[in-house]
């Protein structure tokens, strides 16, 4: 970049130049002046040189990266080794599945034409088929390693081209739109193959079919809603206060007798002899209550005779 101190510098050396009113210079202040421009110059010219240097550096580190990038996708190793030992592992997994199938379809055809009646032959035969039955389904573990090989070349490729992408900066936006040119149209849009789990078109739509009515088409499973946030909890709410006890119901008056309460103003009322006559009526009781209890309490073995009754009585 230029000196930003470069344009007041020469300004200076001019207005220095108007100033003097002499006609002739000497030689020696036109060399100075010469001097100071080639230098000025020169400082230009060389902040020119760098900054071109720096951008040539960084594009021939870009293409220096980008050569090594592409080098590592190898194409000459995916052209002879990687690709076509993929697509001879995917040939021997289609033989190896056909033999297996046809091993285990014959084996059951052997078991379902044997005959029963004859036990033994119909036992050693089963147990023949069955073996073979069980050493073709060991084509799954070989199938299992052949396919894992398969994906890891696929990985390699497909990482190699994802750094080859982001270093050539290629946008989601350029992504985006050449799948839009490359997408198919017409057959090639319905020829997919073989549907995953839970896409294409289920067995109702092709009963449908079969029947004559419209075709449903498959739509992909709704979403499920989200959940709702939940409430926050409430403040409890205080505890109310006990309600006060009543107070005690007053104890309803104590009846009174009407009789008593003329004897009470009789003339002739007298509370101590009514006392005396109470008290002798205590006694007589228990004097009876004494007599019972002698009747009751008799020895053992005797019994109360008409004379004692009488005399008790007498």
């Amino acid at each position: 970049m230029v000196d930003s101190g470069l344009p007041k510098q020469i300004e200076l050396l001019v207005d220095n130049l108007r100033k003097q009113n002499t006609a002739a210079m000497s030689l020696t202040e036109v060399a100075s002046v010469t001097e100071v421009l080639i230098g000025t110059m020169n400082a230009f010219y060389r902040s020119i040189d760098t900054s071109i240097y720096r951008e040539c550096r960084a594009l021939s580190d870009y293409i220096t990266n980008a050569r090594k990038e592409i080098a590592s996708l190898q194409p000459v190793d995916l052209e002879s080794a990687r690709i076509p030992r993929a697509g001879l592992e995917l040939d021997a997994i289609v033989q190896q599945t056909e033999e297996a199938t046809n091993t285990i379809m014959e084996a059951a055809e052997e078991i379902m034409g044997a005959d029963p009646e004859n036990h033994e032959a119909y036992q050693a035969t089963t147990q023949d088929a069955v073996m073979r039955i069980f050493e073709a389904c060991s084509f799954q573990d070989i199938t299992g390693q052949r396919i894992s090989k398969v994906v890891q070349t696929l990985s390699h490729i497909e990482q190699r081209v994802l750094e080859l992408r982001n270093l050539m900066g290629v946008t989601e936006e350029d992504v985006q739109a050449a799948m839009e040119d490359a997408e198919p149209t017409g057959d090639a849009a319905l020829l997919s193959g073989p549907a995953l789990k839970g896409e294409g078109i289920d067995q109702t739509a092709v009963d449908s079919l079969m029947d004559g009515g419209p075709v449903a088409a498959a739509q992909d499973p709704a979403p499920a809603p989200a959940p709702a946030p939940a409430p926050e909890p409430a403040a409890a709410a205080p505890a109310p206060a006990p309600a006060p006890a009543p107070p005690p119901a007053p104890k309803p008056p104590k009846a009174v007798n009407p009789a008593e309460l003329d004897a009470m103003f009789d003339e002739d009322f007298d509370p101590v002899a009514d006392l005396k006559a109470k008290k002798e009526a205590e006694a007589e009781k228990k004097e009876e209550k004494k007599a019972d209890d002698a009747e009751v309490n008799l020895p053992a073995g005797e019994e109360v005779s008409q004379d004692d009754i009488d005399a008790l009585f007498g």
